[in-house]
């Protein structure tokens, strides 16, 4: 994926943003492992599998889970994003909203294979 895409850059300006207010959103399996041990669980166990942004898998299964995930990334990737990238970040209703867009015109777009892991 090019370093200026779209969909890696909307990425890149949330994660920013959550940062910011002390939020990371960038958790990965281990770090759920530790929050549950932490919290008093036993013999905790992460599976972690791929989600597609899109019905490009050929498995029935994941792309539907594919499709699901792209229905929902337009409205999404707003509602995620509009207070942190207007209030925390500074932009512009509209210059986020081109950022929302132009992030949901690649996730559609079938030269790339979009995924992020669960």
């Amino acid at each position: 994926m090019p370093v200026d895409h779209p969909v890696k850059t909307y990425c890149e300006l949330l994660a920013e943003a959550m940062g910011k207010l002390g939020r990371p959103c960038h958790v990965t399996g281990e770090d759920l492992r530790k929050f549950l041990v932490e919290a008093g669980f036993e013999d905790v166990t992460i599976y972690t599998t791929k989600q597609p942004w899109g019905p490009w898998p050929k498995e029935k299964t994941i792309k539907q889970i594919g499709a699901m995930t792209l229905l929902v990334s337009e409205a999404g990737m707003a509602a995620y994003g509009m207070a942190a990238f207007t209030r925390v970040l500074g932009m512009s209703k509209e210059e986020a909203d081109r950022r929302f867009k132009e992030a949901f015109r690649a996730v559609k777009d079938k030269r790339y294979h979009i995924y992020n892991y669960l």
